[in-house]
């Protein structure tokens, strides 16, 4: 790292407009050169806001209440507009769709240096070490972006701007769509980076700054900062930042798991570990024994416990996108059978057809080949009203599925169009704002709500058609601790209670391992494993297989007791090695 930072904030005060609240206040800090930053903080905490002043998107394009200095080098990033730091700052937004717009692979790379007026020939080298970068060496550059994965897509973003190769680059949730190994692949890749020089044939960011609701990802990076309350809480290397429980939790930033485990263990505040490496050898000075027997045999929250006949039956299930050039197999073949009261969920690395297979389960898509049943009769046999009265269907975005001017009457939407009004329209509301603990909002704008919140309001308009399946597609993207946990235990008890049954696409072991007893992993558009989470997270070389990586306890458990029922959460952790002290 340099002595100079690479970005100064000074005494910066921020709200977009005058009758709100600071968003920041009074901000010191300094982004420094040559390292790996990672800005952590809870949802609606200023960290998107910051990331916007770094490379002067504020003040000088998003207006608003601004007092302060944003210095970059020579450059004052409060009187400079953005296109002039193009070459030097380059940002990956959060709605990463939004910077999409090429007619292929190869024209949405370009499309950064063709502006900076780089010659054809080193814009040719420029995609090639880009797209290597972004773990996108096997696409077929000729695809429109918009026939990709989730992850995928975002992954060509980043790669489109490193093309530009800007001295910093800024990362707002880069990791929210990629699978556990694109998202270890692509954090190794960022800390790399900013070490070549021009014998590598790169000259791209030296710097990294990146947002992320997932603290396992601090723990690699030179420095982190922490928001809370409008202000930086802690700023510090992540041993200083990450081993402070109270501070994080008071920040609603996530726990590191190791630590939450240690911490109740009787370990001081210094030795806390943060890797499973150094947990394994502090467990070996402990001298304590890893016990699986007090391990219970399902999910660890009790879901998927109680399930009864078949809901969905699908049989030899086979959908093809079809393109301008050679189709592509979305779903291969595929046989499965979902009990109602399941709780399951599907996972894979990106592009294994996990979003395409709960389309079809939904019957948003009609499949190429193959039969997907529901309740006994072929799902084609259904009308889409009543397909959307049985099947639920949470989006990633919740913003894609509201529109409303309140969240009442987001929430009234789907049970009025069903045919209820009056007293059992209210009733229906009502119930489901209750569930979701949004009935002291239900006048608001949802779109002036959290993020959390408005996953929620989602969540609730489906509940109110009283569904037998919810399908969720990475529900707990964007949401701080606190909301991941809320909104879990919310999706859980539904589960638990109400037997609702439950499909979920997450690339989050965490949330797998705790709430999933079953596992359904997809690679290539077939499915790969189907069976129980547990002997699925017991078997690190099936995981690797499959590119999946388990939780930091689980990995603690595979090197402390090789060959043994693994502990899913810290409080199973905490148990099988002797409860809390």
């Amino acid at each position: 790292m340099s002595a100079d930072p690479a970005i100064t904030l000074a005494d910066v005060t921020f709200a977009y407009r005058p009758d709100t609240p600071t968003v920041l206040e009074s901000v010191d800090l300094e982004i420094p050169q040559g390292a790996v930053t990672v800005i952590v903080g809870a949802s609606g905490g200023g960290k998107s806001t910051l990331l916007s002043m770094l490379n002067g998107l504020i003040p000088t394009f998003i207006s608003g209440e601004f007092t302060g200095s944003i210095q970059a080098g020579e450059t004052d990033l409060t009187v400079t507009r953005t296109n002039k730091v193009a070459d030097t700052i380059g940002m990956v937004l959060q709605d990463y769709e939004a910077q999409l717009f090429g007619t292929s692979v190869t024209a949405e790379v370009a499309f950064g240096p063709e502006n900076l007026g780089v010659e054809p020939a080193e814009i040719d080298a420029r995609i090639d070490q880009a797209m290597a970068l972004a773990d996108l060496t096997q696409l077929d550059r000729r695809r429109p972006p918009s026939s990709l994965s989730g992850g995928q897509k975002q992954r060509l973003v980043i790669a489109g701007v490193a093309a530009m190769e800007p001295s910093v680059m800024i990362l707002d949730e880069p990791t929210s769509d990629l699978d556990p190994a694109g998202t270890e692949d692509l954090l190794a890749v960022l800390r790399r980076v900013r070490t070549a020089d021009a014998a590598d044939g790169w000259s791209g960011p030296e710097t990294v700054v990146m947002v992320t609701h997932a603290v396992e990802e601090a723990i690699g990076a030179d420095h982190i900062i922490m928001l809370a309350d409008g202000g930086v809480a802690a700023s510090g290397s992540p041993e200083e930042v990450l081993r402070d429980a109270a501070a994080l939790r008071a920040a609603r930033v996530g726990v590191p798991p190791l630590v939450t485990v240690f911490d109740a263990l009787g370990v001081g505040k210094q030795d806390l570990p943060l890797t499973p490496s150094a947990a394994a050898a502090l467990v070996d000075r402990m001298d304590v024994d890893y016990d699986p027997a007090v391990l219970p045999a399902g999910a660890p929250a009790g879901t998927g416990a109680e399930t009864g006949e078949a809901l969905f039956d699908i049989s030899e299930l086979r959908y093809t996108y079809e393109t301008d050039r050679d189709p592509v197999v979305a779903v291969d073949d595929v046989d499965l059978v979902i009990d109602r009261g399941a709780f399951v969920a599907l996972i894979g690395h990106n592009g294994s057809g996990k979003s395409t297979l709960s389309k079809l389960l939904h019957g948003l898509l009609d499949p190429t080949t193959g039969e997907v049943t529901l309740d006994g009769e072929p799902l084609r046999s259904y009308s889409a009203s009543e397909r959307g009265r049985r099947i639920g269907y949470v989006f990633q975005n919740p913003d894609h599925q509201l529109f409303a001017e309140s969240v009442r009457e987001e929430v009234a939407f789907g049970p009025s169009n069903f045919g209820y009004s009056g007293a059992e329209l209210d009733a229906r509301v009502t119930a489901a704002l209750e569930t979701v603990d949004l009935m002291p909002l239900a006048e608001d704008d949802p779109f002036k709500l959290s993020r959390g919140q408005r996953q929620r309001v989602a969540l609730a308009g489906i509940l109110a058609t009283d569904p037998n399946c919810i399908i969720f597609d990475e529900p707990t993207t964007g949401l701080d601790a606190t909301q991941h946990d809320q909104f879990m235990q919310l999706v859980g008890r539904l589960n638990r209670d109400d037997g609702l049954t439950v499909i979920m696409i997450t690339h989050d072991m965490g949330t797998v391992a705790r709430y999933a007893p079953r596992s359904v992993v997809m690679d290539a558009g077939r499915v790969v494993f189907d069976g129980r989470t547990r002997a699925l997270f017991g078997d690190p070389d099936l995981l690797a297989g499959y590119q999946l990586r388990a939780p930091q306890v689980t990995q603690l458990a595979h090197a402390v007791a090789p060959h043994t029922t693994p502990a899913l959460t810290e409080e199973e952790l905490i148990e099988a090695l002797g409860g809390p002290r």
